[in-house]
């Protein structure tokens, strides 16, 4: 009670529910977005957002399947941040690889006085493929968040989040490299027919949504907005 640091603010269009959970809702946007080339060979930039409803559960996990128009680029794995090197220093990824960076997320959480920013790895794993992790910081609070990487059958490129931290976030955004560094190649020319991904999400209190998004790339030299992804 004597601590200045305990008093952190929260407006009422921020609400945190302690008990009861598995009464709250569960309907979190999520929208996907390929930006830059659409050819065949192409290597578009990725922009995932995650917009979570007010007052609904929070995620616990994720997975996204792409459509077969999107494979890795393996030739673009060119740094890779060592399980060792993330961990050494400061940790969270200080002593990583500058080239070993991907991309960059965002999160802003109410509870918090400012967002958590940071660069998106590639890290070794136990796996055939390395980790993404998002590495978010902030003056107080560090976080990774590990994604696991790997195909399903048919070939198709799936992304999985286990574990997420049980805190209210009104916005999360990452946003992964394209060109030199893009991880993704396009196997076909996405303009000409359309592609969906599958996406799962769970919340803390059970509940789950699945939705097949369709992914509208830019075509036709003009930006398209992507179609956020509901439960229904």
């Amino acid at each position: 009670f004597g601590s200045a640091s305990d008093d952190q603010p929260v407006t009422v269009t921020s609400p945190f529910q302690a008990a009861d959970c598995a009464s709250l809702g569960f309907k979190p946007k999520l929208s996907l977005q390929l930006l830059g080339g659409t050819k065949r060979g192409d290597n578009p930039r990725l922009k995932v957002t995650v917009k979570p409803r007010p007052g609904d559960a929070n995620i616990e996990g994720a997975q996204i399947t792409l459509p077969h128009s999107e494979f890795i680029e393996n030739a673009h794995f060119k740094t890779i941040c060592t399980r060792v090197q993330f961990n050494s220093g400061a940790g969270n990824g200080a002593a990583c690889p500058a080239n070993s960076i991907y991309g960059r997320a965002r999160a802003t959480i109410p509870l918090l006085d400012e967002p958590l920013e940071g660069p998106v790895f590639l890290r070794s794993s136990s796996h055939a493929l390395p980790d993404v992790v998002v590495a978010l910081h902030s003056a107080k609070v560090d976080f990774n968040l590990v994604t696991r990487v790997d195909s399903v059958k048919g070939g198709r490129l799936r992304a999985t989040v286990e574990s997420a931290p049980d805190a209210p976030v009104t916005k999360f955004v990452v946003n992964m490299q394209g060109g030199k560094k893009g991880l993704f190649v396009n196997s076909t020319d996405l303009c000409k027919r359309k592609h969906r991904a599958n996406v799962y999400l769970s919340g803390q209190n059970g509940r789950f949504t699945e939705s097949n998004l369709e992914l509208k790339p830019q075509c036709g030299g003009k930006s398209q907005k992507k179609r956020g992804a509901r439960a229904r």
